[in-house]
């Protein structure tokens, strides 16, 4: 069954011939984009809000959300900034962490341990990222370098659940005991 093109409450019809056929064009015009920025083509997406904004300019509720959508296209498809320092690092590693990224996490860490190498806080959180990622090893290589940097925090992983997967094992099991 064919679903008829509806404007949204409120919204004044475009004056002139078949204003519903405009209507119904603008919406599919929105819909592509939409799908388009949903399958993770951000750029097409972008290309597709901005035509249909400078198409239909009288549609005024639709490009409200057009706009919203192609401003957040065009952020994604921005270069992204570069990052410098290790706090930078760090927090780009910690997001990517939270975010279930772990090969970004355990990149940007790994830059954040590069630029601060005897901070125990970034080799604590590289061990986080190694141990939700399986690697038992990793992660007793990270966690001995923040627990000689600061003892509390074998205190801290104890309870952590991101060490849960590696918690027992041979290589990390240890690190655990004492203090």
């Amino acid at each position: 069954m064919a679903t008829k093109a509806t404007r949204p409450k409120g919204a004044k019809p475009k004056s002139g011939r078949d204003s519903g056929e405009h209507y119904k064009k603008a919406l599919e015009a929105f819909e592509r984009a939409v799908k388009a920025m949903y399958k993770g083509d951000a750029a097409k997406a972008h290309e597709q809000f901005v035509a249909l904004i400078k198409s239909y300019p009288e549609e005024k509720e639709l490009l409200d959300r057009a706009r919203s959508y192609a401003i957040a296209c065009e952020q994604k498809t921005a270069p992204q900034r570069r990052l410098k320092t290790a706090e930078e690092h760090m927090t780009a590693g910690v997001a990517s962490l939270n975010d279930e990224d772990l090969e970004q996490a355990i990149k940007h860490l790994s830059k954040a341990a590069e630029l601060e190498p005897s901070n125990a806080h970034v080799h604590y959180c590289l061990a986080a990222a190694h141990a939700a990622s399986g690697d038992a090893k990793q992660t007793a290589k990270h966690l001995t370098q923040a627990i000689s940097g600061d003892p509390s925090t074998r205190i801290h992983a104890r309870a952590d659940e991101d060490f849960a997967s590696v918690r027992n094992s041979d290589e990390v099991a240890p690190l655990l005991v004492g203090a």
